[in-house]
């Protein structure tokens, strides 16, 4: 008996994944040709799979796209609280940090402070909140189900670099 094939979308979802491979993460379909070539270099995968497996795959498809639209409903929180600071201050910390509970990235801090630099440091109680939001939300995401997977030592490495990075740039 001859079983069908079937292919799914894979990427790695960080801040720099595109929308475009957010949008596809998940997808099945019968042709690994059906899926478009990544323009941006956006770390993927097309995996093949059986018929058998294709209610897994789809309860699988479901959880993935969720997690996609999560990371664009970060991004949107993270760019609408970063275009506040030092308009309001209170409504930035608030979508900042909305933005925390999805993930929260070392590089996008890095690019707060080079764009908002000036704000933070005009208003440094402002400036210490969300140092110590960060460092709280850093430490948090370690403790999530895709962070146990990775090996406890190299695990609590990351955790404390990203937080000595955080106080450094937050300093």
């Amino acid at each position: 008996m001859l079983q069908r094939t079937y292919y799914q979308y894979f990427t790695n979802i960080t801040y720099s994944t595109c929308p475009e491979c957010l949008a596809w993460h998940g997808k099945i379909t019968r042709h690994p040709t059906s899926f478009p070539p990544c323009e941006q270099g956006c770390e993927r995968r097309v995996l093949p799979f059986k018929h058998k497996e294709l209610s897994y795959r789809r309860e699988q498809r479901r959880k993935m796209q969720t997690a996609a639209q999560g990371e664009l409903a970060r991004r949107e929180l993270f760019e609408e609280g970063m275009n506040l600071l030092g308009v309001d201050n209170e409504q930035a910390f608030e979508l900042l940090e909305r933005s925390t509970r999805f993930d929260l990235y070392i590089p996008e801090l890095e690019r707060l402070v080079r764009e908002k630099g000036e704000p933070l440091n005009e208003d440094t109680e402002f400036r210490a909140r969300l140092k110590k939001r960060f460092i709280q939300a850093y430490s948090d995401k370690f403790g999530w189900r895709r962070y146990e997977r990775l090996p406890e030592l190299m695990r609590i490495a990351r955790e404390e670099a990203g937080i000595e990075a955080i106080k450094e740039l937050f300093a």
